[in-house]
């Protein structure tokens, strides 16, 4: 039986949804956790861009630079030259280059390890104020990394997935879908147990819920989901 779509019986489907899907998927990691400068860094080079060549990126960096800071001062074109396998290799540059300088002038060095002492939504809203860093950015940072803060990330796939399920707008952003799915997680959730959600959910988006060929018939959340009647409608 299907449930309630009503605002007040969305923390009940988000249980059950979250219910099936730890059934249907074994727990992601574990992971190694970067330090939070170098998860931020991963993170502004792997924007709409497939993993394996952000991580191939990423990687180039570290081998190239062995220190964030000789990132920072490197000149525009030599960083653009070591991710230019990413989309927008020259927007990314520009923007790393600039977010670095900028922790470094404010903090008087290149850390992020102040943000440990931090609330979640204070330091989520610093890290949205540097150059070109977003929410799923800044909330990877936090979880991701050695801060282990209790963010929830939300990339395209796990987005798309929300929509479908109509636990948020067709038309929401990224950070206005974290801002109101968040209210409806149970509060005890570690930052282990968002990242594990965040990756089942961009599993599912990936493997099943796909933007243009999703296979409704093989998904756990095909009866809680109100766009599967109609997408299958459809086919």
């Amino acid at each position: 039986m299907q449930l309630a779509l009503q605002l007040d019986g969305r923390q009940a489907r988000f249980a059950e949804v979250d219910r099936r899907l730890r059934r249907r998927y074994s727990p992601p990691g574990p992971w190694f956790r970067l330090d939070p400068v170098s998860q931020l860094v991963l993170g502004m080079v792997g924007g709409r861009t497939y993993e394996a060549d952000s991580r191939r990126a990423f990687l180039a960096l570290c081998d190239r630079y062995r220190g964030w800071e000789r990132l920072r001062d490197a000149p525009l074109a030599e960083i653009r030259e070591a991710i230019q396998a990413v989309t927008y290799a020259e927007v990314k540059a520009r923007r790393l280059k600039a977010a670095l300088s900028v922790i470094t002038q404010r903090r008087g060095s290149l850390t992020l390890d102040f943000l440990a002492g931090w609330g979640v939504a204070a330091a989520l809203a610093w890290l949205e104020s540097l150059p070109g860093v977003g929410r799923k950015t800044a909330a990877a940072t936090l979880n991701f990394s050695t801060l282990k803060m209790p963010t929830l990330v939300i990339d395209t796939h796990h987005l798309r997935v929300l929509r479908r399920l109509q636990l948020v707008g067709p038309r929401t952003t990224l950070p206005d879908a974290y801002d109101r799915i968040v209210p409806y997680l149970p509060m005890q959730w570690r930052a282990e147990d968002l990242d594990a959600h965040h990756q089942r959910m961009k599993t599912l988006g990936q493997d099943v819920c796909s933007h243009a060929e999703p296979t409704c018939g093989l998904c756990v959340l095909r009866d809680l989901c109100p766009s599967a009647a109609l997408i299958g409608k459809t086919d």
